[in-house]
């Protein structure tokens, strides 16, 4: 195979994180005692993801997200006073317990893994969070080095996190490397800045479009 060595992101790339996602959030706000209809669900769900967008263009610390997401929202949204960082402890706990798969994950990892790739998780995600996910998942054991952004000190899509990245693999090739990630922001657009290989793909329900960036169209765009 063209691509010896494959860096994969896990949030709904190889995990179903919107299913993980809200088992997590149905948790957290039962314990508050507030109904999560659709329309809650989904009015964070922007919320959140907004601030995502700002935690990878370097505009919002990790540490502010996770410690005022849940006291700024529950303020906004029903007039509620809450401590944001216990909140954020307690969502954190229940989104570790949650490992659903996308289909085939596995199976795409033990085909690659016959093949003799070597494999690599990519993560903007929470440390413990992720670390626990894989290894009740059961996909630990297929990954070489896993590298999350808190714990390299730069996140996706900064490109000091891929060259970070490379660095601690030292005799990684560039040219046989492959990032596949769902965000055209943080994964696509990130390992682009980067000259990588990049898989990009985008959900459509359950189903996954894939698009290929090779290296030459960083010239051409």
């Amino acid at each position: 195979m063209q691509y010896k060595h494959l860096f994969f992101d896990m949030d709904n790339t190889l995990f179903d994180f919107d299913a993980d996602e809200d088992q997590a959030l149905e948790r957290l706000f039962n314990a508050q005692d507030i109904d999560l209809t659709s329309d809650i669900k989904t009015t964070y769900q922007t919320f959140n993801q907004g601030l995502w967008r700002q935690y990878e263009q370097g505009e919002l610390t990790r540490e502010i997200l996770l410690n005022t997401r849940f006291a700024t929202f529950f303020k906004k949204q029903f007039n509620k006073v809450v401590d944001g960082q216990q909140l954020s402890s307690q969502y954190l706990d229940n989104l570790a317990l949650g490992h659903d798969l996308m289909p085939q994950s596995e199976e795409l990892l033990a085909g690659l893994q016959a093949q003799h790739a070597k494999l690599y998780i990519t993560t903007n995600g929470v440390a413990r969070t992720q670390y626990q996910r894989l290894q009740d998942s059961g996909l630990a054991h297929y990954f070489d080095a896993i590298f999350v952004s808190e714990e390299l000190g730069y996140q996706k899509p900064d490109p000091a996190y891929f060259q970070t990245v490379f660095q601690k693999l030292e005799t990684v090739p560039m040219t046989q490397s492959l990032i596949v990630g769902d965000s055209l922001t943080s994964d696509v657009q990130g390992a682009k800045t980067w000259v990588w290989q990049q898989l990009g793909t985008t959900q459509q329900g359950k189903s996954i479009m894939i698009g290929l960036y090779s290296q030459h169209m960083r010239s051409n765009n």
